[in-house]
């Protein structure tokens, strides 16, 4: 593919602090983080990644260098905070996600028996540490660098099983109150490790999706944990985290921003013009590419016309906008079409910004 010869007056993290605070930027910054796709340009298997602090930062640092990631990032991501106390994760040779096969909680009583985890003892969470340490001593000073992790729901539904979990929402709120409360101080002792090291925080929360819960079972059970946990991230980073929740989440917009969340993902399910004039007062967007149809199915024809569509309706959000995805890269999705993307950023988002950038 023929690189443009448009040149960034800004570095990744300069444009982002400035679109985040709200002052003059070059051009509407691509939040897409890669992990799979650059391990093949690196020459290093996705699945060593997953034991290797040094071959994590490798990969990520070859995402920025070679296809032009605007941010990197290593973190327990969904399963890992369950994983370290006690949960059992399958990571896979082939392409495919790590899942958990057996779970820490089997009962009730086994909330008893668990402790709050060492970040630098347990599971694989030293794994991610280090690789923070790697990423923010070598490209940190121009770079985001961001550790993801489950919001408390997600991760109270891998210690317990999800179908299980949200049973218990019904039988036996108090002990789901009180696994949550677990969860987020499990959370927070990575969180605050991370932070230390010099990274900022991102939340996935996708089990609170409306999906699978009610928007009052959300503002009871997920909200209160969720704030929490933000309100700890951004004492502890100096920044508000992203959030991202699956699926339509249209009802509890209202909620999500309430958390403190500093940028709301969106899943490509969502009309960011809506969400634009709903919320676009009070936060930062970021999405919504279609990971499937257009990332991982389409061609780089169709992801620079996804990603104008995308432009268009969140360019002039009041509080910012973030040109990304509406979930997470898919594993298989072609190197051009990640290409195409980050391309579609410099050449369509580039200040001034105006309608007719993306006709």
């Amino acid at each position: 593919m023929a690189v443009l010869s448009l040149r960034d007056e800004m570095t990744p993290k300069e444009r982002l602090e400035a679109v985040l605070k709200g002052r003059p930027y070059d051009r509407v910054p691509c939040g897409v983080v890669i992990h799979n796709q650059a391990g093949k340009v690196a020459g290093i298997p996705h699945w060593e990644c997953y034991f290797s602090s040094e071959k994590t930062a490798q990969t990520q640092i070859a995402a920025h260098n070679i296809l032009g990631a605007e941010a990197v990032a290593a973190g327990p991501g969904l399963p890992g905070i369950a994983e370290a106390v006690g949960s059992i994760v399958y990571y896979p040779k082939e392409e495919n996600t790590p899942y958990i096969t057996e779970v820490a909680v089997k009962q009730p009583a086994d909330l008893d028996k668990l402790k709050i985890p060492n970040p630098w003892l347990d599971g694989r969470l030293p794994i991610h540490l280090g690789a923070l340490q790697i990423l923010v001593d070598r490209l940190g000073d121009s770079v985001p660098v961001t550790s993801n992790v489950a919001g408390p729901f997600t991760t109270a539904a891998n210690i317990r099983g999800t179908e299980a979990f949200l049973r218990e929402l019904y039988r036996n709120p108090e002990f789901a109150h009180r696994l949550l409360q677990f969860s987020l101080e499990s959370t927070i002792a990575y969180v605050k490790e991370a932070a230390k090291l010099g990274a900022k925080v991102s939340i996935a929360d996708p089990t609170a999706s409306p999906t699978l819960i009610s928007p009052k079972q959300f503002r009871e059970f997920a909200f209160p944990y969720l704030q929490k946990l933000t309100t700890t991230i951004k004492d502890l980073t100096g920044s508000a985290p992203s959030l991202h929740i699956c699926g339509n989440t249209t009802k509890i917009w209202q909620d999500m921003v309430a958390t403190g969340a500093g940028i709301l993902s969106l899943d490509d399910t969502i009309d960011l013009a809506a969400a634009k004039k709903a919320v676009g007062e009070q936060v930062t967007l970021f999405g919504n590419v279609k990971p499937t149809a257009t990332m991982y199915l389409g061609t780089p024809k169709d992801v620079r016309q996804d990603a104008k569509e995308c432009l268009a309706k969140g360019y002039d959000n009041p509080k910012g906008y973030i040109l990304s995805l509406g979930c997470g890269l898919p594993m298989g999705a072609p190197v051009e079409n990640i290409q195409a993307l980050f391309q579609a950023a410099r050449e369509f988002g580039r200040y001034p910004l105006r309608l007719s950038n993306f006709s």
